[in-house]
């Protein structure tokens, strides 16, 4: 996965160093009046975040529903807030890259089982953000809209001690629907890479330098591949996740 989250680090880079190179100079120093300092007008806010996210499954017929073990992780991001009405009002976009796992031992008739989920996406979000000031130098702000989800990677890896300490091991990729090594019960279906979350947040920004956030996404798409999976089940994935930025 290295040259995966090379490529998404460098993406965030460039996205941002343009967005900045192409407003260098252009953007007024904070003077200390929020109404003459060009509040929001320009500049990219980075951020890094914890993110939780777990697939809710639905069948059909019987209205049963459950889920999986929970996934953590991070995400850092660069957006970017287009005005719309000055000082209140906003379209934002940008990139950002999400790495998340999981891990659970278990012990059985078997033996000893390790299990470790690894996930990787890039999203791009597509947003309408409302701010609004509470205080001489914090603006509250909330934002919703869709993002678009690209699954890079998601894997499930397995090793069991036997009782003789043979090792097994076990690999599943969730995506292709790949499985290898010893013989294990796979998932019953591979997953779609691509989704499309909505969802919202609500936080604060303070002295227009600092960004505080919390939100949730909800996955719309099934992300169940087979059809004769999908035709009975439902899965879709969705994210918690808390943020802290820095507006260039």
């Amino acid at each position: 996965m290295k040259k995966h989250l090379i490529a998404a680090v460098a993406a965030l880079c460039v996205f941002g160093a343009t967005d900045m190179m192409a407003q260098r100079g252009g953007r007024p120093h904070y003077n200390g009046n929020r109404h003459h300092s060009m509040y929001h007008e320009s500049g990219v806010t980075l951020s890094v975040g914890y993110l939780h996210s777990n697939y809710k499954h639905k069948e059909w017929e019987n209205e049963s529903r459950n889920k999986d073990q929970g996934l953590n992780g991070i995400n850092v991001g660069v957006t970017k807030d287009f005005n719309i009405i000055r000082n209140s009002l906003y379209f934002q976009t940008g990139l950002s890259y999400q790495w998340q796992t999981s891990s659970n031992r278990i012990k059985d008739g078997l033996g000893t089982q390790v299990w470790k989920r690894n996930e990787h996406y890039l999203d791009i979000p597509l947003r309408l953000k409302f701010t609004i000031d509470v205080m001489p130098e914090i603006r509250a702000f909330v934002y919703a809209g869709p993002t678009l989800d690209f699954g890079l990677s998601s894997t499930l890896k397995g090793r069991v001690k036997v009782a003789d300490n043979e090792i097994l091991t076990y690999k599943y990729n969730y995506f292709t629907g790949k499985s290898g090594n010893m013989e294990y019960p796979t998932p019953a279906s591979p997953y779609r890479a691509f989704d499309i979350f909505m969802g919202g947040a609500i936080g604060a920004e303070i002295y227009d330098i600092v960004e505080v956030k919390l939100g949730f996404d909800w996955g719309l798409i099934n992300k169940n591949r087979r059809k004769e999976v999908a035709d009975y089940m439902v899965t879709h994935r969705n994210l918690f996740h808390l943020g802290l930025g820095v507006k260039f």
